[in-house]
């Protein structure tokens, strides 16, 4: 595969568990299609005072020696798993030190994209590790964070991608990159607004009127999108629910769900730390979290 220098990478972070395969798979996958290079990165996340030194004896190891060793393991594996799948890809290996938290974020500056695994903890857990990660690396990039908690669903038909429309401006990053994505792969858009549910002795009858108004919503959203993509259809949803919810029952069986990390629409709180980190322990496919630009201007159509 030909790139021309300077072309963004694709960063994965490569984990020394099988848990990681499917992060590195999807990445692969993902850079082939977009024509793109490769970043394998492991980052050596030392404990406290750990040494780090080599040892005089050439026939003895330290255990400093051997944790590095795993960490080229590690990649070595990743990078084998991409050759056999995209023999022609564009591939470079990177081994850091440091917590991936604090590592991937600077991969962030100058990738197309930073795709994570999922550990598959327990919630808190997941939220402290996986959704520490994402946090950090979506405060800083201006790419798209992608979180694989488990082998992409192809064998549904037709493909869908969900995308989570807020209403904001400030979500058109998430719906530009699922209409990419979309024509890209031959894959049907599920547009879902969600509403939260009104409570007290009005309930139904505001809850008719929330529809209404997140039909009227979507359909702005949405604008100028199927006549730039013409050959993407769109199914467009209007739910009464809890977003992390109505979110992750949609998406079950598809490509990917697509999420903004901020603005206030039909729900408060499609943001990263909300929404977002909720889908990254419940979502079962691919979570694309887009973040809009933070010079306060975004994706246009034009």
């Amino acid at each position: 595969m030909n790139v021309h220098e300077g072309t963004p990478p694709i960063v994965v972070g490569v984990e020394a568990t099988d848990a990681g395969r499917p992060a590195v798979t999807w990445a692969a996958d993902e850079a082939a299609r977009r024509r793109l290079p490769l970043r394998l990165v492991h980052t050596l996340d030392w404990p406290t005072g750990a040494d780090r030194g080599t040892d005089s004896n050439p026939h003895r190891q330290t255990w400093g020696e051997r944790f590095r060793r795993s960490g080229m393991r590690a990649l070595d594996e990743a990078r084998a798993v991409v050759a056999a799948r995209h023999p022609a890809l564009v591939v470079e290996s990177v081994l850091l030190d440091g917590a991936p938290v604090s590592v991937l974020p600077g991969q962030a500056r100058d990738a197309a994209m930073v795709v994570v695994g999922s550990r598959r903890l327990s919630a808190i857990t997941e939220l402290l590790l996986t959704g520490s990660i994402a946090t950090s690396i979506a405060a800083h990039a201006r790419c798209p964070i992608v979180v694989v908690r488990e082998p992409e669903h192809t064998s549904t038909d037709p493909r869908t991608i969900v995308v989570g429309v807020d209403g904001s401006r400030r979500s058109e990053p998430a719906v530009a990159y699922a209409f990419d994505e979309a024509a890209r792969r031959g894959a049907t858009i599920v547009a879902v607004h969600v509403r939260q549910p009104s409570t007290g002795l009005m309930a139904g009858l505001r809850t008719g009127e929330e529809i209404r108004e997140g039909r009227i919503r979507l359909a702005e959203a949405l604008a100028g999108w199927s006549e730039k993509y013409p050959d993407v259809s769109v199914h467009r949803e209007v739910v009464v629910g809890h977003p992390v919810r109505v979110l992750a029952e949609a998406g079950e069986h598809a490509l990917a769900v697509v999420v903004g990390t901020r603005g206030h629409g039909g729900f408060a709180g499609m943001l990263l730390g909300s929404v977002s980190q909720g889908l990254i322990h419940h979502a079962r496919c691919p979570l694309v979290i887009a973040p809009a630009p933070d010079d306060g201007h975004v994706h246009t159509r034009d």
